[in-house]
């Protein structure tokens, strides 16, 4: 038995068309228990605006009872008991009711301390809590608990560099996430210690940007020392259980290698993070990816963050790639097209499976979805103060050329920092579904009339911040070109602006007129990185304040024709490598025609939006057409950039 067997247990099906579930703790959003629910047959829906939740209850649940048709809807609560009272009476009246809370599944542990941690922890952290039988625990004894229990870590067995690495290493390069709270009392316990008494732990313990630009600079330093013949320790490369971090370290991109004079004598171990020849390192790093990713590919039963994680992974793999096109053994190239398929098909599989549990995951520690995306910054405005806010959001940028800008933006402004992470757009990946969705904060289901226009970006923007409590005043939208000076964007200049969305569609606009594949698209937007324009834009955001975030609405990918869709008027929207018709049975007929046709389930979709999406790498273009596009539910188009970009002044 697990943690969720106590939630699951009473959510058997048949049981009640319309359960209300007071969630203080949004146990109920939790990844597995979501897919769990959704495949006993219920569906989930949290209460928030009640006139939005009225027209979503009316039209896709009430009309259907009324029919006589089976639906169990769960209605949540992200609230205590009391809360459930907020709901409209006949809701309220019919609805069988339940309250779940972190308190009740670990009663002698502190509340505040297990409620900071991600429901992905919990698993380990019930398996240790049916196993402890002592007394009832406080703040500092749960906090002691949970890092030993959860992160497996012991503040008091860390008493050299060598083990304080070892940590570091563990948790940054598996991605782990620590409270807050908890990196705060792990800092102040190893702070203790005299021999981290010059270790920048603030940083680099809460920070992995922060750690491995530390790592970066000591490497640097560590193999001047080598080749000088002196000795370093400071930094403990050379010890067994450090070392056998250092080839992933700079395969996976998290180090740079650097050169060195007489690189020669240097001990084997050590070459992974010397530069000798680029263009050869590049190809043999290029080939330790492809093995990697092979490796590790994500099962039926991963989790968004394994495919956020290999999302990363390969953008690496697509920029090397398209650096040494026409440089590659023929060998190499095919096994590169061979994975990519591989991955396209797995990815494809999974988010059929997967997908539809996404969108109401919780938001709070990071956002998962881009519709989650304003929700976040307004939850962080207010734990943290009013603070302006500016979120750029760069049409059609795919995680790979984000790696290209960034590398260019960190060459530029030495000072800029970047706290990177991977949010899933809306399928299908069209601008008009994914950015609204984006700006609205809401799925597609709750913009129908609007659903294949940009138009109401502005209304739905600035729709949510006010209700958040900010002045229209503040609020500012705008879409730019990418190329014109900031003094051209009218009215962004404005010292009264606390809050910014800027939609840039220069990297769209090279997209659609690409010809020259993958390698071309990166040559693009690297041109036009060193321009200047973005970096004169982020620079005048951090001077005035801003909390400055970078995402994009949905990426691209290249894509070759199989044959042009046989859908004549049929079809709502004619995309590349999305259809949308208005009929399941338009849907179906045209489908039955082709071969390269998956039908999407419309997951957050309204309810009269049928979607037929290109598979694989395939467009709905002319048989043989080579194009960059956009639509479908490519790796390279769902999983996009969320960042944040701040200076150290």
């Amino acid at each position: 038995m697990n943690w969720r067997d106590i939630i699951l247990q009473h959510f058997q099906p048949n049981i009640s068309r319309l359960t209300l579930v007071a969630d203080p703790d949004g146990l109920l959003l939790e990844e597995t228990i979501l897919t769990a629910l959704e495949e006993r047959g219920f569906e989930l829906i949290s209460f928030g605006d009640p006139v939005a939740f009225r027209y979503v209850y009316e039209s896709r649940y009430r009309w259907r009872w009324d029919r006589g048709e089976t639906a169990e809807l769960i209605v949540m609560v992200q609230g205590s008991e009391q809360e459930l009272r907020r709901l409209p009476y006949d809701i309220w009246k019919a609805g069988r009711k339940l309250s779940f809370s972190l308190a009740d599944i670990f009663p002698k542990l502190s509340y505040p301390v297990v409620a900071s941690l991600e429901r992905s922890n919990l698993d380990r952290l019930y398996k240790a809590y049916l196993e402890y039988d002592g007394a009832e625990l406080g703040e500092g004894a749960t906090r002691d608990f949970i890092l030993k229990h959860v992160f497996g870590i012991v503040p008091e067995l860390i008493n050299s560099p060598v083990e304080l690495l070892k940590m570091l290493l563990s948790r940054h390069c598996n991605m782990v996430r620590v409270p807050a709270m908890l990196d705060e009392y792990l800092v102040k316990s190893l702070r203790k210690k005299t021999i981290f008494q010059n270790w920048p732990l603030e940083d680099i313990v809460s920070s992995r940007e922060a750690f491995f630009a530390f790592l970066q600079t000591k490497w640097n330093e560590f193999l001047k020392s080598l080749a000088g013949g002196d000795s370093f320790e400071e930094i403990p490369f050379d010890h067994y259980d450090v070392r056998v971090y250092i080839d992933d370290l700079f395969l996976e991109g998290y180090l740079q290698p650097v050169p060195v004079a007489g690189p020669e004598a240097l001990p084997e171990w050590v070459r992974a993070g010397v530069l000798f020849d680029k263009r050869r390192e590049d190809r043999k790093r290029l080939e330790g990816l492809v093995e990697k990713i092979k490796k590790y590919l994500p099962e039926e039963t991963a989790t968004y963050r394994d495919w956020q994680r290999l999302a990363v992974l390969w953008a690496e793999t697509l920029v090397l790639y398209a650096d040494l096109t026409g440089d590659l053994k023929a060998e190499v190239e095919g096994k590169i097209k061979e994975l990519h398929e591989a991955i396209e098909e797995r990815f494809a599989g999974w988010m059929i499976r997967r997908f539809g549990s996404l969108a109401n995951l919780s938001y709070v520690s990071r956002p998962v979805m881009l519709h989650h995306i304003p929700r976040y910054l307004a939850y962080r405005r207010s734990r943290e103060g009013a603070r302006k806010t500016a979120l750029v959001v760069m049409d059609g940028l795919a995680l790979d050329q984000w790696l290209i800008i960034r590398r260019i933006l960190a060459e530029k402004r030495k000072g800029w920092k970047f706290e990177e992470g991977q949010v899933f757009a809306w399928v299908p990946t069209l601008t008009s579904i994914s950015r609204q969705a984006l700006f609205a904060a809401e799925p597609p289901l709750y913009f129908k009339d609007s659903l294949t226009t940009t138009q109401k970006e502005e209304q739905h923007w600035r729709k949510f911040w006010e209700d958040c409590g900010v002045k229209r005043g503040s609020i500012f939208y705008r879409k730019a070109s990418g190329n014109e000076p900031l003094k051209e964007i009218e009215g962004f200049l404005s010292p009264q602006v606390e809050i910014i969305g800027l939609v840039i569609d220069k990297v769209d606009k090279i997209m659609h007129g690409m010809e020259l594949g993958s390698a071309g698209m990166h040559q693009q937007v690297r041109l036009w990185a060193e321009q200047g324009c973005l970096m004169e834009l982020v620079e005048y955001l951090l001077l005035n304040e801003f909390d400055v975030y970078l995402t994009s609405d949905h990426g691209n990918i290249a894509a070759t024709g199989k044959g042009r869709l046989p859908d004549g008027i049929l079809a709502e929207t004619r995309g590349e490598r999305a259809r949308i018709y208005e009929s399941e049975v338009f849907r179906r007929q045209v489908q039955e025609k082709v071969t390269n046709a998956l039908p999407w389930p419309g997951f957050g979709l309204p309810a009269d939006c049928y979607v037929l999406l290109a598979r694989g790498r395939s467009a709905f273009v002319s048989e043989g057409e080579e194009i960059i596009s956009h639509g479908g539910i490519a790796l390279e188009e769902v999983i996009v950039p969320f960042v944040r970009i701040w200076k150290e002044f």
